[in-house]
């Protein structure tokens, strides 16, 4: 299936966290080696994608959704955010998930908290985005109507994560992901809470030394 990297991407980080335990230490090189395995997984995906949607309909960015936002941008985001993280706060509280394998793999330090950015903050939103909302959430959207869309896409962006401890919270993201992209009509809406959302993880996790 298209979304098999995701999958790979999650399962590579487990076997790298194993690794990791082993000799107590992550470095640099395996964090820079995980994110060029994201990078490479992410082409796959969204390659994928392109092969199924765009290229039978005259490769037209815009059909993603690749389009300017509406004037909702400016409190779709910030309204999706709290949202997400009272889901969070509520979930956690009866739950106390770990947090996601995936974050263990980069180091604390320069050169690592360089790499988590470029991965959680630019390459997640902007690809993870492209797949989950612009090709499924519109693929289903256009099916079943843009509620059960948001729910279908929602279910696979948190089970993609193969975590189901934060399958909740994950879901919640998607779903709101899904509704700001409706809501203004542009998947760079989807991309910079995306963003915003993972920036804000990482500040967390660069902090917590």
């Amino acid at each position: 299936m298209a979304f098999t990297p995701e999958a790979l991407l999650y399962a590579a980080a487990l076997g790298m966290g194993a690794s990791a335990d082993t000799s107590a230490k992550v470095t640099a090189g395996s964090a820079l080696a995980l994110a060029m395995s994201s990078l490479v997984l992410y082409v796959w995906q969204t390659a994928s994608a392109w092969t199924f949607s765009l290229r039978s309909a005259g490769n037209r960015l815009s059909l993603w959704g690749f389009r300017k936002p509406n004037k909702a941008f400016f409190w779709t985001i910030p309204l999706a955010l709290v949202l997400v993280y009272v889901v969070s706060a509520v979930h956690d509280a009866f739950v106390h998930p770990r947090q996601q394998d995936i974050i263990g793999q980069f180091p604390h330090s320069a050169a690592g908290i360089a790499l988590f950015v470029l991965v959680a903050v630019i390459m997640a939103p902007l690809f993870e985005e492209t797949f989950f909302r612009g090709f499924l959430f519109r693929g289903f959207a256009n099916s079943w109507g843009w509620v059960w869309g948001a729910l279908a896409s929602a279910t696979v962006f948190g089970l993609a994560h193969l975590q189901l401890s934060v399958f909740v919270p994950l879901f919640a993201l998607g779903f709101a992901l899904a509704w700001v992209y409706k809501r203004t009509g542009s998947l760079w809406t989807s991309i910079a809470l995306h963003a915003l959302f993972n920036a804000i993880s990482v500040l967390a996790w660069a902090l917590t030394r």
